[in-house]
């Protein structure tokens, strides 16, 4: 079985890293490490994170603090704290201090104001900032959070893609998205055949995926339908798409996977790495993995490099695979389960090195 990649990668078990080379030889990368400081009492994809000192309120992303809070907040605790989004110029947070949420917003070095009542922060583009009402209705601040105008009434899935910061969400079975000129309509999810109540909507920078039950759409920022594909019929109640979507870097081909016989409660079946290229109407298969699916948080992930794609499951499995099909696809779970530091529900990751 071959377990030379094409590309180094990195292989992060409990305690420490480690660098797989085209070799095929595993080699010692240094310890484990926190992508946030120890004070980071949760944070997200883009490391953006927030912590509590002395009753202040930290917010700062990967290892650099950005800002510490101006009043104390005692009795504070992580679940206190809802979302944040960090800006250019400024941020904002919202903070549970009684029965809704308080929005408040603050410069870099300066201290932080409460603006509104039952708003929660999404994301600042073109230096505004656009929240999210409990009620559902998206809204459009200044930097300093004055109130501009609502973008929507009553709006849902509400995403936010990290690269082109535009904002998506859904509002009367149609999909809009918000780029800080306007609210533009990018498709009618009737039209596209697509089911409201089994939704998923993902962001991929130049693209966006949408999928339910029974197949996955590719749209461009202008709603042009790039790809379409039907999705495999569901054996089990718990299969589907079981990966995020992903996009290659020239946005020509996205990538996901689907599993078959998951019943959620460690069953036994396979999950099938595709590959979907700009205008075609059915996905093609490039893996498939036999497995034993775990019980609870069940997940895959994918990355690209060039025409390879980086496959891991949470069942101690890997793979590096060649979408042209010039190679054969390379194993990597042997390695990987001799590694110091592996436990079966503890950490695992791979990335490209």
């Amino acid at each position: 079985m071959q377990t030379r990649p094409p590309f180094p990668v990195v292989i992060t078990t409990n305690c420490a890293r480690f660098r797989l080379g085209a070799d095929g030889k595993a080699a010692y990368d240094g310890p484990w490490r926190s992508p946030v400081p120890p004070l980071a009492r949760g944070y997200w994809m883009d490391f953006a994170w927030f912590g509590i000192e002395h009753h202040h309120i930290v917010i700062g992303r990967g290892m650099e603090r950005l800002w510490r809070s101006h009043d104390a907040y005692r009795g504070t605790h992580a679940d206190d704290l809802g979302r944040i989004a960090i800006g250019r110029a400024g941020l904002a947070f919202s903070y549970f201090g009684g029965r809704r949420a308080g929005l408040y917003v603050a410069q870099y070095g300066g201290p932080e104001h409460r603006v509104a009542r039952g708003e929660w922060p999404l994301a600042f583009t073109s230096g505004k900032l656009v929240t999210q009402s409990n009620r559902g209705a998206v809204v459009l601040r200044g930097l300093h959070g004055r109130r501009l105008r609502v973008l929507a009434r009553r709006a849902s899935d509400l995403q936010v893609d990290p690269k082109s910061r535009i904002v998506l969400f859904r509002a009367r079975g149609r999909l809009f998205a918000y780029d800080g000129g306007g609210v533009r309509e990018l498709a009618s999810l009737r039209k596209l055949g697509l089911t409201a109540k089994f939704l998923t909507m993902e962001p991929l920078g130049r693209l966006v995926a949408l999928h339910d039950q029974r197949q996955l759409i590719v749209l461009d920022h202008d709603g042009r339908v790039v790809a379409r594909t039907p999705l495999p019929r569901r054996p089990m109640r718990a299969d589907g798409v079981s990966s995020a979507v992903v996009a290659n870097a020239a946005a020509t081909a996205v990538a996901f996977t689907a599993t078959s016989g998951n019943t959620a409660y460690g069953s036994r079946g396979r999950e099938t790495v595709y590959v979907l290229r700009a205008g075609e109407r059915r996905a093609r298969p490039v893996l498939s993995e036999a497995l034993r699916f775990k019980v609870c948080e069940r997940m895959s992930d994918l990355a690209w490099h060039g025409r390879h794609l980086l496959y891991s499951d949470v069942e101690l499995h890997a793979a590096v695979v060649d979408v042209s099909g010039r190679a054969s696809p390379v194993e990597l779970g042997p390695v990987i389960a001799r590694l110091p530091g592996l436990k079966r529900d503890g950490r695992f990751d791979v990335a490209w090195a």
